[in-house]
């Protein structure tokens, strides 16, 4: 058998069964835990005055409002 005959018969065969090699059913299982506790806010009212804000201040991209400083007590 010729050499080029034949490693294009095995690259033809490997081409073929290769979706059968790719469909094969599995199963994950994924084990664990949540080991963090939700945190609880203890601000009872908080008023937040974020300012003004215009449309014209925001036309580019990447732009961005003024920082605010928010104090919450958890």
């Amino acid at each position: 058998m010729n050499p080029t005959y034949s490693g294009w018969l095995l690259a033809a065969m490997l081409a073929a069964s290769s979706p059968t090699l790719q469909a094969a059913d599995v199963t994950i299982t994924v084990n664990g835990k949540v080991v963090a506790k939700p945190c609880t806010v203890s601000t009872v009212n908080a008023t937040v005055d974020l300012g003004d804000l215009y449309t014209f201040s925001l036309v580019s991209a990447g732009a961005a409002s003024p920082w605010h400083s928010v104090a919450l007590t958890l």
